[in-house]
């Protein structure tokens, strides 16, 4: 990660959009940890509640208290201050002005250092997660949707890989110090065991591979968008 976004100061705010519980341990588990550990303030908001995550019959009318349960655990050991669920239907999330406007107020009412979301290229859901995130990103800079907060200039906006591996990361942060705890976080999904097939496998063989390419040994990969070109003023913000 660039190394400001991990200074010491203490006003550092990270906000996570993501579709489904446990797509926030998969894609950045160990990141989220060391923005903790680091002091940050970190708010996750959740795309869907989860209602087709049940592995049986008997789990379906209860699955999602239970996938709510499991994440509020997860925040609570990773270190997310703010858990918000917009209570989305799986395989039914779609770029479209509820969920635009919702992005929107998450950003300007946090008002965070750096936003984090899906790869532009991952599977269904994940998808439209990241172009609603990149449209209310964009946007929520100027002058649209403003019924209940100041427009907020825009910080950094980062894809992280769930499903689909990214093919060329702008930076890899290197979790070799809080892998253990990204396998406990993924651990205390127990309800996706049977629903998510290899999870912890993928984590594993992943975290490695991107380790790998920086020289340690766990590793979680990121792409910095372009969907608007960052604005360079001096130079020495190349460097």
């Amino acid at each position: 990660m660039k190394p400001e976004l991990f200074s010491d100061k203490s006003a550092m705010k990270i906000l996570i959009f993501c579709a489904h519980a446990d797509d926030e341990v998969i894609g950045m588990g160990g990141t989220i940890r060391k923005f903790a550990l680091a002091g940050a303030e970190i708010r996750l908001v959740m795309f869907s509640e989860g209602a087709e995550g049940y592995g049986s019959e008997a789990e379906r009318n209860r699955i999602v208290a239970q996938r709510d349960a499991e994440t509020r655990k997860v925040c609570a050991l990773l270190g997310i201050g703010e858990y918000f669920n917009l209570h989305g239907l799986d395989w039914d999330l779609r770029v479209g002005n509820a969920a635009y406007r919702a992005v929107i107020h998450h950003i300007r009412s946090m008002r965070p250092d750096a936003i984090f979301t899906h790869g532009c290229r991952d599977y269904n859901d994940h998808q439209a997660v990241s172009k609603t995130v990149a449209e209310a990103w964009f946007h929520a800079s100027l002058a649209c949707a403003m019924e209940k907060d100041p427009v907020y200039p825009m910080v950094p906006l980062y894809e992280f890989e769930v499903i689909v591996g990214m093919e060329e990361p702008s930076l890899i942060v290197d979790i070799s110090d809080v892998f253990e705890t990204k396998l406990e976080a993924m651990a205390l999904y127990g309800s996706q065991t049977g629903v998510v097939g290899g999870a912890a496998q993928m984590i594993a063989g992943r975290a490695m591979l991107r380790g790998q390419q920086i020289g340690v040994a766990y590793g979680e990969a990121f792409r910095r968008s372009t969907y608007r070109p960052a604005k360079i003023s001096n130079i020495q913000q190349l460097l």
